[in-house]
């Protein structure tokens, strides 16, 4: 009977255990993307650390916030079937999640913003070890005049004092 107890309590263990492993940014959790013309891809890095002292077996799941219409795609950093972390091990700096926003779209308001909860939990029972959130100002830059229309504004502009001098010569009139 005793034995009965301690398996299950073993079994048991990694589930009720709050807080046993915590997420760690290397970069700033919360970022701003600039939107171009082409995807732009937003990689949030950082490791899992097991505070207890129990291996923990887990996958990061991510749960995206307002994320239409700019998200085109999202990687979670440890997918399943998820690995194993022993007491006090760390993944070392991986990536966490990778996120992909659509291109420059003019019908789409800007700013926006993305938000992400970042779950790691157990891959068998999905219940979640830790959470915390990251987030994504997306904003676009402001468009660059080609270099068509830069041309064509300088012959405009050539044409306009040449037209303005040659006003000036035929008058013979300053101003």
């Amino acid at each position: 009977m005793a034995l009965g107890f301690a398996w299950l309590a073993a079994a048991f263990a990694q589930s009720t255990k709050a807080d046993s492993l915590s997420i760690t940014y290397a970069v700033n959790q919360n970022q701003t993307a600039v939107v171009g013309p082409g995807f732009t891809v937003v990689d949030f890095t950082g490791s899992v650390t097991n505070n207890s002292d129990a291996a923990i077996t887990f996958q990061l799941t991510g749960v995206l916030h307002n994320f239409e219409p700019y998200v085109a795609s999202f990687v979670d950093g440890i997918p399943f079937p998820g690995i194993t972390l022993g007491p006090g091990a760390s993944t070392g700096v991986v990536d966490l999640a990778i996120v992909t926003l659509q291109p420059f779209d003019p019908s789409l308001p800007y700013p926006g913003s993305v938000g992400i909860a970042l779950e790691a939990v157990n891959p068998m029972t999905g219940s979640v070890f830790t959470e915390n959130d990251a987030s994504m100002h997306v904003v676009t830059a402001t468009p660059e005049p080609s270099a068509i229309v830069l041309l064509l504004s300088a012959c405009g502009g050539l044409l306009f004092a040449g037209l303005r001098s040659g006003k000036l010569k035929f008058t013979g009139a300053f101003r």
